[in-house]
């Protein structure tokens, strides 16, 4: 199962469409995003680009601050809020969800032995690493408003029976 993983969008409907296409084109089952939205209505974008086929999970990040539209937009265009962090499970693999504005919470989501794996955002930099065991992963900005590079992963969920 391929999983797509997207974070601090902020607004970019070139990116969130570019995103889409790809997601599309690869056969991902499911999308993750780590929150930055910024406007309620990217969701909306990212529902039309990705279409309704296609599950849409996220989190809340600090520049999504009108909760009460983003509650309104994420029912018309089903994407599943998991509010300020949550828990998505796909496969069997427990995938934790934070935007990731205190690097010490997402130290200890890696090390609580709560999850298989770890996706944060807002530092805006791809990270990719093992914590005891649980792949952490922060896909950078798909946005591209610091680094100028707009990213997103992809992620390959699959438990192998031994």
């Amino acid at each position: 199962m391929l999983v797509g993983v997207i974070s601090d969008t902020h607004d970019d409907y070139k990116a969130i469409y570019k995103f889409g296409e790809i997601a599309r084109r690869v056969g991902v089952s499911a999308v993750i995003h780590a929150g930055d939205w910024t406007s309620p209505f990217s969701m909306l974008k990212m529902r039309r680009a990705l279409g309704r086929e296609i599950p849409d999970y996220t989190v809340f990040g600090n520049n999504d601050g009108d909760r009460y539209n983003f509650a309104k937009r994420a029912a018309d265009s089903q994407v599943d809020i998991l509010g300020e962090a949550g828990v998505v499970e796909l496969d069997g693999v427990k995938i934790g969800v934070y935007h990731g504005t205190s690097e010490i919470l997402v130290e200890a989501m890696a090390k609580s032995g709560l999850f298989d794996v770890v996706i944060y955002g807002h530092t805006h930099k791809i990270d990719i690493r093992r914590v005891d065991g649980v792949l952490v992963v922060n896909p950078g900005e798909a946005c591209g408003c610091a680094s100028e590079r707009k990213t997103a992963a992809l992620l390959n969920v699959e438990i192998i029976d031994l």
